[in-house]
């Protein structure tokens, strides 16, 4: 079998343009999850890329029509996945409630969103991922995403990505 890699996004907050670019420039994926605020646009990715889109409600989204959940299991490429936006909590009780989260669901890879961004953590043997925000990043000039990559049923590895000028 060989390696998988999902890509991963959040707080789009309706810039389209910028998914695009990201989608453009990103390695191929066979699916991307979108952490939340303006989950519809994962719609419009995954229309865009070919590939499914997973995605959750943030906080902008609950004012929007979507039908995404606000936390959502998946099982990509045998490893299991939980998403939530994380604005939730606040503090050092978001990070303590996502491991929670990803310990009651059996989980390896627990991704957020809210803070627009980055944050990268193993803790317990849970990977806490924020991939920042694609469209109002608060942490570098450029929007940002990740990139995971799993292959016999373990994250192998997971890399972040800046947008370029």
């Amino acid at each position: 079998m060989k390696p998988v890699s999902i890509g991963v996004v959040s707080d789009s907050h309706g810039r389209f343009k910028r998914l695009k670019k990201m989608a453009d420039e990103a390695p191929a994926v066979s699916a991307w999850i979108h952490g939340g605020d303006y989950s519809s646009d994962a719609d419009d990715l995954a229309t865009y890329t070919g590939v499914p889109a997973y995605a959750v409600l943030g906080n902008n989204d609950y004012f929007r029509e979507s039908t995404a959940p606000e936390c959502r299991k998946v099982t990509l490429a045998g490893v299991t996945i939980v998403v939530i936006h994380g604005c939730q909590w606040y503090g050092e009780k978001r990070l303590e409630k996502l491991v929670e989260l990803g310990q009651e669901n059996k989980a390896s890879l627990v991704i957020f969103g809210h803070t627009h961004r980055c944050f990268l953590k193993n803790i317990d043997g849970i990977t806490i991922l924020n991939p920042g925000s694609i469209g109002l990043p608060r942490d570098c000039r450029h929007g940002t995403y990740g990139i995971v990559t799993i292959d016999q049923k373990k994250i192998q590895d997971i890399r972040m990505y800046e947008l370029s000028d």
